[in-house]
């Protein structure tokens, strides 16, 4: 046997002896996110954005940003459950995937699993893009203090978001129920049900028409509403500074004197400032994360993309999370509330 021979089978011998435990510790990466964290952390932005919706229904929708702050507490619950997909868990345990249950419970479970993706596409697009809707408002509530409560009203405000999840819920019927169907076979005495691609996705797909549809939602809620806050932040940012000294150079009297001339600094513009720069860190991260699954030679790497896919929902994750976060820290009703409880247990 030659040295090149030799060479050649320690070699494929050492990569099949590394390949198992790569696989193993990818997978086991995945199941402790997608087991564990993942789940961990939806179930606190669950109770803590329904903690904002109750503050912001206490507090009332008569302005524009309160309408903005409930949509987007909405859109982080719809994800934090979608994302926990216990019927897709199901489905993939199994070689080939599919459920092997009774064809009452597989029909369950395919109606579950189409529940769980519908809720965390439509709270994911709708997150990713009411950001921008806020970023809009907050501008224009600088620029324009006198007259923005004209330009974006309550009213329009509603309908913008209403046609938002309208477009969205459009999206999920043509991809969970145009483009995909429910079959069961029986094999070997066990009924399987599989998701397949029906023939109108064959149809779109060799049209030029599904790929169209997909890269309009893949710009429309990643690299452009990134781009959009990221920037909207930059401005308001430095709109914010620029206020605060000119009020720091401003003398007691010329406060007074000119108080009706400089809007003040609101706590609604900081907390949706913060809650924009939150986005931008989180879902920048996420969309390159996202970028190197789709489009690199990384992402044909199984196990790497398992990996890399895991961080990906995390930090959407945290993001909704943090949402909550900067909300119910800035509210001052929940701090006295919140500090009567712990002076009481002292007590």
């Amino acid at each position: 046997m030659s040295i090149n021979e030799t060479l050649g089978m320690s070699l494929t011998t050492e990569i099949a002896k590394a390949l198992p435990l790569r696989e193993e510790l990818a997978d086991k990466i995945y199941q402790v996110f997608h087991y564990v964290i993942i789940p961990c952390t939806s179930f606190v932005g669950i109770v803590g954005n329904v903690t904002s919706i109750v503050l912001l229904t206490r507090k009332g929708f008569k302005k524009c940003s309160s309408i903005l702050l409930l949509a987007l507490a909405v859109s982080d619950i719809l994800f934090l459950i979608g994302i926990n997909n216990v019927p897709k868990y199901l489905y993939v345990l199994y070689i080939p995937q599919g459920f092997r249950f009774t064809t009452a419970v597989n029909y369950v479970c395919y109606i579950s699993h189409m529940a769980f993706s519908w809720a965390r596409t439509i709270g994911l697009h709708c997150a990713m893009v009411i950001p921008v809707i806020i970023t809009v408002e907050r501008i224009l509530a600088i620029r324009f203090p006198l007259t923005f409560h004209f330009i974006l009203t309550p009213r329009r405000a509603v309908i913008i978001i209403s046609c938002l999840f309208l477009l969205n819920g459009a999206y999920c019927i043509y991809s969970y129920v145009v483009c995909m169907k429910f079959k069961q076979v029986v094999v070997q005495g066990i009924t399987i049900g599989f998701i397949l691609r029906t023939d109108a996705y064959f149809h779109d797909l060799t049209s030029g028409l599904y790929e169209t549809i997909d890269s309009i939602v893949n710009y429309t809620t990643g690299i452009i509403p990134i781009s959009i806050v990221t920037v909207g932040s930059v401005v308001i940012g430095v709109q914010i500074a620029i206020l605060t000294q000119r009020r720091q150079k401003m003398t007691a009297n010329q406060v007074k004197k000119s108080a009706d001339k400089q809007q003040p600094i609101s706590k609604t513009t900081k907390t949706l400032l913060n809650i924009c720069i939150l986005y931008s860190v989180c879902s920048g991260f996420a969309f390159a994360i996202a970028y190197i699954t789709q489009d690199s030679q990384l992402g044909q790497d199984i196990q790497l993309n398992k990996v890399l896919v895991s961080f990906h929902n995390l930090l959407t994750c945290v993001n909704c999370v943090g949402d909550f976060v900067i909300y119910v820290g800035a509210n001052s009703v929940y701090k006295k509330s919140w500090g009567k409880c712990t002076t009481r247990k002292q007590t």
